[in-house]
């Protein structure tokens, strides 16, 4: 595949679709965005996708790109070789049982690759953001779901039936809470984003002051960094947990990376730092010893610049 190759890639997320134009070298000519409205099923969300495409081929029509195929980043179980959604998605109800690169195919013509949106979020970060030339790296993303990647000797590990990288099912407790899949104690039931909203605001209510609540982790983290002693109590909670985790996936894995991503890494250094202070303490020093742990690069564009890098690797015969 020449350098100036370039593709579509889409990412559809928690709150909307973000997607771009691609260069095969991991530029991007053009990016855009697009929120979900108050209703997220499959038939909503499928009707902004169109929407992405008639935006994207407008912009790639006027100004005379060429793109040879268009990559998907899915929240969910994907089958790689068929572009199926096995689902689910906790933020999409009946996110389940798609035929999305079938479907997208089908309306425009074009090859169309999907995958996770986490693996393909690492995979962009490896590629062409802070982890990239890194040999053995763990990415995983914060948000209402907590998911990842694992690259293993310079190869994208993607395990039996392209599964790998459930981190947030993790057990941390088990005597924990059971999640949805029937486990006990899972890590993403004591440390995702909205775990980390629904403590600060009970908190909150406990006081009486409702006009402090709080939908999202984002503020949470802006009164953590001015010193609130609630804020300080459920973000340094959170992070102990998060590096639990860690610390089990350090045992296992020995990475010399860890990527932290996800809306919630972007809360700023002393979050990281909290982090991976906990990372140190549950892990043995043997299997830390050089560890890095930092915030991911790419941010938001990560997803559609690992979905357009992604497609066109499928497009030329390798799976990445």
């Amino acid at each position: 595949m020449y350098k100036f190759a370039t593709a579509i890639g889409i990412d559809v997320g928690r709150t909307g679709i973000n997607y771009g134009v691609v260069r095969q070298d991991g530029f991007v000519l053009w990016h855009n965005r697009i929120r979900y409205s108050r209703q997220r099923n499959k038939t909503a969300v499928l009707r902004k996708l169109f929407n992405v495409l008639d935006d994207v081929l407008a912009y790639t029509a006027e100004q005379g790109i060429n793109p040879l195929c268009i990559g998907i980043g899915s929240p969910g179980f994907v089958d790689l070789n068929t572009g199926y959604v096995r689902g689910v998605a906790l933020h999409i109800r009946d996110w389940i049982d798609i035929p999305l690169a079938g479907i997208v195919q089908e309306k425009i013509g074009f090859p169309v690759f999907v995958d996770n949106d986490a693996t393909l979020q690492g995979y962009a970060e490896w590629m062409f953001g802070v982890a990239r030339d890194v040999d053995d790296v763990i990415f995983i993303t914060l948000r209402t779901g907590i998911g990842g990647a694992i690259i293993i000797n310079k190869k994208l590990y993607r395990g039996n039936n392209n599964t790998s990288g459930e981190f947030g099912q993790m057990t941390i407790n088990f005597q924990g809470p059971r999640n949805k899949w029937g486990g006990r104690g899972s890590l993403e039931s004591y440390a995702s984003s909205r775990v980390l909203v629904d403590k600060y605001n009970k908190k909150i209510k406990k006081q009486g002051d409702i006009s402090r609540l709080v939908t999202s982790p984002i503020p949470v983290f802006e009164r953590f960094k001015a010193g609130e002693r609630e804020a300080r109590d459920v973000v340094e909670e959170n992070a102990r947990f998060v590096g639990v985790g860690l610390g089990n996936l350090v045992n296992i894995f020995s990475p010399s990376l860890i990527v932290v991503g996800g809306g919630m890494s972007q809360a700023g250094d002393l979050y990281i730092d909290l982090i991976r202070k906990s990372t140190m303490e549950n892990s043995i020093p043997s299997c830390h010893e050089g560890l890095k742990i930092l915030p991911a690069q790419l941010q938001y564009e990560a997803g559609f610049i690992g979905a357009g890098h992604f497609a066109l690797s499928m497009l030329d015969g390798k799976i990445p």
